[in-house]
């Protein structure tokens, strides 16, 4: 075999190792020359990481050439070592064709001792070789096979890239462009599966039972299921919402009747819904306030099938108390084979008190026994229907100091309504107000923020008979045909004892 065919066997190597994407060759710049390799001709590799999507073809052809197009979707943060492979002597016809019969796993068992690391991977997702060593302070690469392993995963990486081998300089082979030369500038593209993972607040339907819990906070853990090179598993994929000390989770027999609970949604690369079963395709358990979503081997298996797809892991929490800021701050963390990557989402929360009182002598007086609801539209407010709800509660009565707290509300427009005024005192008019709950707690002081007022006024005094009227009128009369009885009578007695004092003796 010649020097050239054993050459293009190398390429084959290369071409399995590397998953390098098919497109225009860079312009002419890099150095590529034909004839005998020349040891005096400056060798370089580069290499370009990219994420592997679901289009990215998972055995492309390798030419060792710069696209001028590359894929899309570069990873900074990865690393790569290459290692010299021993006992290759790349001058030597037998050197080509020893290189030729050996797999990488082959290559990692010889006693190599040359290790060159390259630079981390920049924004563009490149990594270059030579990288100065006290053997080589210049940076050169020694011609020869070199294992390439990454041993640094840029960030949300799931797996690294499949080892590889690749010859400096390199062959372009029969089908290089141009053909039959040599590459002594290498560029190689191993692509990485990862994943995306995301984190948000799930606003519940307007006018739902959700809605009229507005304590209820709902969460969306995603998480993009990873394209994987040949031969990759899932071997373990988990998604973990870490509930701060706001929140507390809501399983199926705390959840309010009406509102869904905690679930799984898993979807193909097309977005379609697949069915998959809690304690069969996956457990969700809580400890210390992390609800940890975990896939079984079973469930794992499956989502090897769905790659592109989608996991969300829809959290069902509650809010019990308010943040100085009025912001929730949650953080999720998703684990699929060994990489992990956090996320942050955040939501607002507030609060409302209301205040019932009088007026006497100018001056405001706190009234107790005032009982309120809180509704979502007005004329819920009006017939009395749908109150929200906040942890079981629907009503809420002022206290001694005049106001009453209704404790955890997701902010926007409100109706709050007198239901039952304090004993003694009418219902204010209007009986029902529009205010906004903002994120944090109440103020009272300039902003006013969260807080209602509603003024009484005392129910109408009796007309009591003592003071006038039809009663003060027949006192009267009673008292005047009283005198008259009495003047009558005081008459009668007079003219009996004149009569007696005439008679004769």
């Amino acid at each position: 075999m010649s020097i050239r065919k054993r050459a293009g066997a190398v390429l084959s190597v290369l071409a399995l190792g590397a998953l390098t994407a098919v497109g225009a060759v860079a312009p002419a710049s890099a150095v590529t020359l034909p004839g005998n390799i020349d040891t005096t001709v400056a060798r370089s590799l580069t290499i370009h990481k990219h994420a592997l999507g679901p289009s990215t073809p998972l055995n492309p052809v390798s030419t060792g050439q710069q696209l001028a197009n590359p894929p899309a979707d570069p990873l900074a943060g990865a690393q790569f070592t290459a290692t010299l492979v021993s006992g290759i002597d790349l001058t030597t016809a037998a050197g080509w064709t020893a290189a030729a019969s050996l797999t990488p796993a082959q290559a990692a068992q010889r006693p190599n001792t040359e290790n060159f690391v390259s630079t981390v991977s920049d924004s563009n997702g490149v990594a270059t070789f030579p990288v100065p060593t006290t053997r080589y302070p210049d940076g050169q690469l020694p011609i020869g096979l070199y294992l390439i392993t990454e041993t640094q995963l840029p960030p949300g990486a799931t797996n690294p890239a499949a080892p590889f081998l690749v010859t400096l300089p390199t062959p372009t082979g029969a089908a290089g462009s141009p053909a039959n030369q040599w590459i002594y500038d290498v560029h190689v593209y191993p692509k990485n599966a990862v994943t995306q993972l995301t984190k948000t607040r799930v606003p519940a339907a307007a006018g739902s039972v959700e809605a009229r819990n507005p304590d209820l906070v709902r969460w969306a853990i995603a998480s993009s299921i990873p394209t994987l090179a040949a031969g990759d598993a899932i071997d373990v994929f988990t998604l973990t919402d870490n509930l701060p000390a706001e929140l507390t989770y809501l399983n199926a027999a705390t959840v309010p009747a009406g509102v869904t609970p905690t679930n799984v949604v898993v979807t193909n690369a097309a977005g379609t819904a697949q069915t998959f079963t809690e304690g069969t395709d996956y457990t969700i358990t809580n400890t210390g306030g992390a609800l940890t979503l975990t896939f079984t081997a079973a469930g794992r298996t499956r989502l090897a099938g769905l790659q592109g797809g989608t996991v969300t892991f829809n959290v069902l929490t509650r809010a019990t108390a308010i943040p100085a800021s009025g912001i929730i701050v949650n953080s999720a963390t998703a684990n699929v084979n060994g990489a992990t990557e956090t996320v942050t989402g955040s939501t607002p929360i507030g609060q409302l008190t209301v205040r019932a009182y009088t007026t006497s002598n100018n001056a405001q007086v706190n009234l107790a026994g005032a009982v309120y609801q809180v509704f979502l539209t007005e004329q819920d407010a009006i017939n009395g229907a749908n109150p929200i709800v906040i942890n079981g509660n629907a009503t809420w009565t002022t206290g001694a100091d005049g106001t009453v707290n209704i404790p955890i509300i997701t902010p926007g427009n409100y109706w709050v309504r007198e239901i039952t005024p304090p004993t003694g005192y009418q219902l204010p008019s209007p009986d029902r107000v529009l205010t906004a709950v903002v994120p944090g707690p109440t103020s009272t002081t300039t902003p006013v923020r969260n807080y209602v007022e509603f003024a009484h006024n005392q129910v109408p005094a009796f007309a009591l008979p003592i003071t006038g009227g039809d009663g003060g009128l027949w006192f009267g009369v009673g008292g005047a045909a009283l005198l008259a009885a009495m003047v009558g009578s005081a008459l009668v007695v007079a003219r009996r004892r004149a009569r007696a004092t005439q008679a004769p003796a």
